[in-house]
C-alpha cells in the first residue's frame, strides 16, 4: 500500500491532468462556437447575403464595397454620379465596372449592383429601395446589412467656415444616417440584419468642429437607433477609426497611374487601382467581425498604422 504523501501527490497530479483538460476541451468548444456564430452559412463568409454600402464615392465606402464583394456578398454600392457606363463616369464607377469585369472572367461568387444613390435624397434613396428588393432571390425581402458610409469632413476654424458648410456637413453625416434607417428598416427587420455607422475618430486636431458634431451625433443616434430597433431583431453598430485623417477616410479615390505615364494602373487581378485604400488588413478584419458575427458588440475600433507621403498623396496602409 503506498503511503498518505504519496497518495496526495498522485491526487494532485491527477487533479492537474484533469484541469489541463478540461481547459482544452473548453478551449475547443468555444473555438468552434466562435467559428460557429461568427461565421454566415455558405462555402465563403458571405454566401450571397445582400449588403448595401450606402455611398462608395469615397475612400472607406469604395475600399468596404470591394471587400466584402470579394467576400461573398452582393454588395448594392451606392453612387451619387456615374451609373451610366460612360467614360464621363466617376472614378469610383470605373473602379467598380473593373471588378465586375474580372469576376466574368474568374467567375467569382461576390457581385456588386451599382445604385444611384444619395442619402440626401429621400426620392433616391426609395428608388434604391425598389432596385435591391427587384435583384433579391424570388421569396425573400430582407437584407443583411446597411453600412452607413456617407461622410463629409471640411477642415478651417470655425471663425472662417461658411454656415452652408455646417448644414451640409450635418445633413450628410448625421441626418444621412437617420433617412437610410428609416428607408431600410423594414428590409433589415425580415432578415434581423444589422445597421453599421461610423463614429467619432481619435485626435481629429482643429478645424473640424461641425464634423466631430455630427459624428458624435451618430453616436448618439446609433444608441438611441439600438434600442429602438432592438425589439425589431435589427442590430446597430458603430465603428470608430483610430489613428486616420477624416478628410483621408472621406476622401475622393482617384485612379493611380505609372510614374511618368498618363497610362492608368492594374492591380495583380487586373482590376483598375485606386488611392487612397484607408483600411488595413487588421481595420478589415475587424469590420469582417462586426459585420458576420450573429450577436455583434454595439462598438468596435477599427485601429489603422499608416504612413503619409505628401508627395504621392496617397495613403500606405501595413
Amino acid at each position: 500500500m503506498m503511503d498518505q504523501q504519496t497518495a496526495w501527490v498522485l491526487a494532485l497530479q491527477l487533479v492537474a491532468l484533469l484541469s489541463i483538460a478540461s481547459a482544452i476541451l473548453l478551449y475547443l468548444i468555444c473555438k468552434i462556437r466562435g467559428n460557429h456564430d461568427n461565421a454566415i452559412s455558405g462555402s465563403t463568409p458571405g454566401a450571397g447575403k445582400p449588403v448595401l454600402v450606402a455611398c462608395c464615392d469615397n475612400a472607406i465606402g469604395l475600399q468596404i464595397a470591394l471587400h466584402m464583394a470579394n467576400r461573398g456578398f452582393r454588395v448594392f454600392a451606392g453612387l451619387k454620379n456615374g451609373c451610366s457606363g460612360s467614360n464621363e463616369d466617376s472614378v469610383p464607377a470605373k473602379v467598380i465596372r473593373s471588378w465586375l469585369k474580372h469576376r466574368e472572367s474568374i467567375q467569382g461568387q461576390g457581385n456588386i449592383v451599382p445604385l444611384h444613390l444619395d442619402v440626401t435624397r429621400e426620392d433616391l434613396l426609395y428608388e434604391s429601395l425598389d432596385i435591391i428588393r427587384a435583384h433579391l432571390p424570388a421569396g425573400e425581402d430582407g437584407i443583411w446589412a446597411v453600412i452607413c458610409t456617407n461622410g463629409l469632413a471640411y477642415r478651417s476654424p470655425i471663425a472662417q467656415q461658411d454656415i452652408s458648410h455646417w448644414d451640409t456637413i450635418l445633413k450628410t453625416n448625421l441626418i444621412g444616417v437617420l433617412r437610410t434607417a428609416r428607408t431600410f428598416q423594414n428590409l433589415l427587420k425580415n432578415s434581423s440584419g444589422r445597421i453599421l455607422t461610423i463614429g467619432s475618430t481619435d485626435n481629429m486636431g482643429s478645424g473640424l468642429v461641425a464634423y466631430a458634431a455630427s459624428r458624435y451625433g451618430v453616436e448618439g443616434a446609433s444608441q438611441a437607433l439600438s434600442q429602438e430597433l432592438s425589439p425589431l431583431g435589427i442590430k446597430v453598430i458603430t465603428v470608430n477609426p483610430i489613428g486616420i485623417l477624416p478628410e483621408l477616410l472621406f476622401s475622393q479615390p482617384k485612379l493611380a497611374r505609372k510614374p511618368d505615364s498618363e497610362e492608368v494602373c492594374l492591380e495583380i487581378n487586373e482590376c483598375l487601382e485606386y488611392q487612397p485604400q484607408v483600411l488595413s488588413r487588421p481595420a478589415l478584419e475587424i469590420l469582417d467581425i462586426a459585420i458576420t458575427t450573429r450577436e455583434p458588440r454595439n462598438r468596435y475600433t477599427l485601429e489603422y498604422k499608416y504612413k503619409w507621403s505628401r508627395q504621392l498623396n496617397l495613403c500606405k496602409v501595413y
